[in-house]
C-alpha cells in the first residue's frame, strides 16, 4: 500500500504536557501527538470508505523519543501499510528540526456508523 498523509503543525501551549496534565513541563505532550496521528490516520482513508462507514481506533503504539518545545514546527507522516478486511494498519513518524521525535503504529477498524452507535443503546 502506498497511501500516506503529511501534516505540519506548530506546537502551542494547549498541546503541552502541562495542559494535558500528562506531565508538569511545557513540552509537546504524548497525548497531543497521539491525537494528531490518529486524526491523520482517520483522514487518510475517508476517500476509500463506503456510504455510512467510518473508522475507529483500536490499537496504538508510540515511542516518544525526544522532547519538543512550544513554538517548534512538527512534521507528521502517517502511512497506511496494510489492510486486512476491515482492519487498517498504519505506521507513522514525527520529526522536528530534522530529528525523529516519535514513531509508532496504529490500527483502525472500518465500521458502520449507525450499527456502531446502536450498540450503545443495547446495553
Amino acid at each position: 500500500m502506498s497511501l500516506k498523509i503529511n501534516k505540519t503543525i506548530i506546537v502551542d501551549s494547549q498541546q503541552t504536557a502541562e495542559a494535558f496534565k500528562s506531565g508538569d513541563i511545557p513540552v509537546y505532550a504524548s497525548p497531543a501527538l497521539m491525537a494528531k496521528s490518529e486524526e491523520l490516520a482517520k483522514d487518510l482513508v475517508i476517500p476509500l470508505l463506503k456510504e455510512g462507514e467510518t473508522t475507529v481506533g483500536i490499537e496504538f503504539s508510540l515511542n516518544h523519543i525526544r522532547p519538543t518545545e512550544v513554538g517548534a514546527q512538527v512534521d507528521f507522516e502517517v502511512r497506511l501499510v496494510e489492510q486486512n478486511k476491515t482492519i487498517l494498519v498504519y505506521d507513522f513518524t514525527v520529526e522536528s528540526k530534522g530529528q525523529l521525535i516519535a514513531e509508532g503504529t496504529h490500527k483502525r477498524a472500518i465500521i458502520n456508523r449507525q450499527k456502531f452507535m446502536e450498540k450503545l443503546t443495547k446495553k
